[in-house]
C-alpha cells in the first residue's frame, strides 16, 4: 500500500500508470474550462456587469481571462500527453483569473476564477501523472513561448486601454485594444497615434516585446522545423548516394581499425563505406573525408541501405565482440555468397565469428602476440597477420 501512494523511490514509477487514464482526461478538461473561461471573457467585453465594489482595474477582467482561457486550451493537448511543463504552466491561468476577480470582482470574473480553481483542484491530486518532458527541453521552450506571446498580448490590451486617452485617436473599446495589440507586435502600425511621452514609451517597449517573442518563435518553432526538413533531405540524398555504390566494402564500426582499413581501401582506389551508430563519429568520419553512413550496423535495414548486395566485402570491425558477431550473422542471413571478414578483440571469440558465418576472422591479440615474438628474436621474415579462414 505505501508504494502505491509514492512512498520510496519506485512509488512514483508504480503510480503513474494508474494515473494515466486519468491525466487524458484531465486534458479534456482543461480544453472545456479554457472555452469556458474564454467564453466569460468574451461575454464580459459585450455586456460589462457593474463591479461588487471599486478598484483601479474594474472592467479590465476580459483580457485577463481571455488571455487565461486561451492558454488552458493551448495546454490542453499538453495535459493530455502528461507533460509536466504544461502541468506547471496551467497554473498561471487561475493566478490571471484569481487576480482580476480580486481586482475587478463581478459575475464573470468570479464564474471564471472558479472555474480556473475548480481545475486546479481536479489536476493537483493526480499530479505524479504529469511526469514527461523536462524542464530545459524543446517542449519546455515552446510553452515558455507561448506563455510569453500571451503575456506580450495582455500587456499591449491592458496598457492601450489604460492609456485610452493618450492616444489620436483614442483606443476606446477592447476590440480597438487587441486591433492595436496585434497591430504593433507585427509592425504593421495602426491609426492610433501616441501623443505622450508616456504613450510612446509604452508603445517602443511593446514593439520590443513583440519583436522578442517573434525571435524567440522562430528559434524555437521554426529551426527544429527546418532542421528536421534538412535532415530528411540530407538522407534522402545520403541513400541516393548509397544507391550508386558497388563492388564497394562495407565497413562496420567507428573503432581504429575500422578506420585503417578504410585508409588503406582509399590508398588502393577502392570504395568504401563506414557505418556506425554514433552521430558525432559520423560527422567526424565525414569532415575528414570518409564516406560514412549512420546506423546500426547490426540492422537489416541499415545493411540494405549502404548496398550490401552489391558489396565486394563486409569488414566487420566493431568495438564490441558482441555486436560483431550480430551484425555478422544478419549479413550472413541477407547475403549467403557475400565475403566477410570481422575483428575479434578476444582470441575465443574468434570461432564464435566463423560459425556465425565470418569467411576470415582477424584476432588482434594474436597479430600482436606474432609482430612482438617476431620483434623479440629479432627477425620479422615472414611475419603475417594471423588469421584463421573460414
Amino acid at each position: 500500500m505505501e508504494l502505491s501512494r509514492g512512498a520510496g523511490p519506485a512509488g512514483p514509477a508504480i503510480g503513474r500508470p494508474l494515473l494515466a487514464h486519468r491525466v487524458r482526461w484531465i486534458g479534456i478538461a482543461s480544453a472545456l474550462v479554457g472555452a469556458g473561461v474564454l467564453i466569460l471573457a468574451f461575454l464580459s467585453s459585450l455586456y460589462p456587469q457593474p463591479s461588487f465594489y471599486s478598484s483601479f482595474l474594474d472592467g479590465y477582467d476580459p483580457a485577463f481571462d481571455g488571455v487565461a482561457g486561451i492558454l488552458l486550451l493551448a495546454l490542453a493537448i499538453r495535459l493530455r500527453e502528461r507533460s509536466l511543463v504544461a502541468w506547471l504552466a496551467s497554473l498561471i491561468a487561475p493566478s490571471l483569473t484569481i487576480f482580476i476577480a480580486i481586482l475587478s470582482p463581478n459575475v464573470y470574473s468570479f464564474t471564471a476564477a472558479g472555474l480556473a480553481t475548480m481545475l486546479v483542484a481536479l489536476i493537483f491530486p493526480f499530479r505524479l501523472g504529469f511526469f514527461r518532458g523536462s524542464a530545459s527541453g524543446p517542449e519546455a521552450q515552446q510553452i515558455l513561448v507561448l506563455v510569453a506571446a500571451l503575456v506580450s498580448m495582455l500587456f499591449g490590451i491592458v496598457g492601450s486601454r489604460w492609456l485610452s486617452s493618450q492616444f489620436t485617436p483614442p483606443v476606446s473599446g477592447w476590440a480597438d485594444s487587441l486591433y492595436f495589440t496585434v497591430g504593433t507586435i507585427s509592425t504593421n502600425g495602426t491609426n492610433f497615434i501616441p501623443r505622450t511621452d508616456g504613450a510612446r514609451l509604452f508603445v517602443v517597449a511593446l514593439i520590443l516585446l513583440g519583436v522578442a517573442t517573434f525571435l524567440s518563435a522562430v528559434v524555437v518553432l521554426f529551426l527544429p522545423l527546418l532542421e528536421r526538413r534538412l535532415e530528411a533531405l540530407a538522407s534522402r540524398l545520403e541513400r541516393a548516394q548509397m544507391e550508386e555504390l558497388s563492388e564497394h566494402v562495407i565497413i562496420c564500426g567507428g573503432s581504429s581499425e575500422a578506420r585503417a582499413t578504410a585508409d588503406l581501401l582509399r590508398e588502393r582506389g577502392v570504395r568504401s563505406v563506414l557505418v556506425v551508430d554514433d552521430p558525432k563519429q559520423v560527422e567526424l568520419f565525414r569532415s575528414e573525408g570518409y564516406r560514412s553512413f549512420l546506423g546500426e550496423p547490426s540492422s537489416e535495414e541499415t545493411l540494405r541501405d549502404v548496398g550490401l548486395h552489391r558489396a565486394h566485402a563486409l569488414v566487420v570491425a566493431q568495438d564490441s565482440d558482441a555486436e560483431s558477431l550480430l551484425t555478422v550473422i544478419t549479413a550472413r542471413g541477407l547475403e549467403p555468397g557475400l565475403r566477410i571478414v570481422a575483428v575479434a578483440a578476444a582470441p575465443a571469440s574468434a570461432s564464435k565469428l566463423r560459425k556465425a558465418g565470418a569467411n576470415e576472422t582477424i584476432s588482434l591479440v594474436n597479430v600482436a602476440a606474432r609482430f612482438l615474438s617476431e620483434a623479440a628474436v629479432g627477425s620479422t621474415a615472414g611475419a603475417t597477420p594471423a588469421s584463421s579462414p573460414g
